[in-house]
């Protein structure tokens, strides 16, 4: 279970560029296939498969947002530079994870279900995750944005979990005792 988990993980994770609104499913399906087949490919380094990886998923990701939405209220305190510091590590440290654990698949597949607008600006995606034993389901959340007609991830939600929130949760425990620096160390 915990394999597939991380596989989910992986598979939910910059440079903004988006999607257009029309092109959402379709264009998933597309980084989901490529980044399985890299996977799968023996003959690639880990290295070179984390490369690949994300450069299949950086454009439909913000990174930005994602800081901004897993600090919270904490957001708005920090100066410009801070908030740069943190998106950086933050960015890492999402990638980092999700590839510590790529060596895990197996060979599970994806399979994109509905896909809905929530509100004017927002749209989630759901999926699955389907494995021998299991399926688990996915769901890509997006927004658009403000200036264009481009949308991204802001967050993923495994298994009724919201990696976004998880990381929110974490850092405010971790702010309440500790200083922001601190918290850029830990990352």
């Amino acid at each position: 279970m915990k394999t597939k988990i991380i596989l989910l993980m992986l598979l939910s994770t910059v440079l903004l560029f988006g999607v257009e609104k029309s092109q959402i499913r379709k264009s998933m399906i597309g980084k989901v296939s490529k980044i399985t087949t890299t996977l799968e490919n023996k003959s690639y380094s880990m290295q070179k498969k984390e490369k690949m990886i994300f450069k299949v998923v950086d454009d439909i990701f913000s990174y930005k947002t994602m800081s901004k939405i897993s600090l919270g209220k904490y957001w708005k305190t920090l100066t410009p530079s801070q908030k740069s510091s943190f998106e950086k590590k933050f960015e890492k440290k999402l990638k980092q994870s999700y590839f510590n654990k790529v060596k895990l698949y197996n060979n599970q597949k994806t399979v994109f279900k509905n896909i809905k607008e929530t509100k004017k600006n927002r749209i989630v995606l759901v999926s699955a995750l389907v494995g021998k034993d299991e399926n688990y389901k996915i769901i890509y959340k997006f927004f658009k944005e403000k200036n264009g007609d481009n949308w991204l991830i802001y967050d993923v939600n495994l298994m009724g979990v919201s990696i976004i929130q998880t990381y929110r949760k974490q850092f405010a425990g971790f702010l309440k005792t500790k200083s922001f620096e601190q918290l850029l160390k830990t990352l």
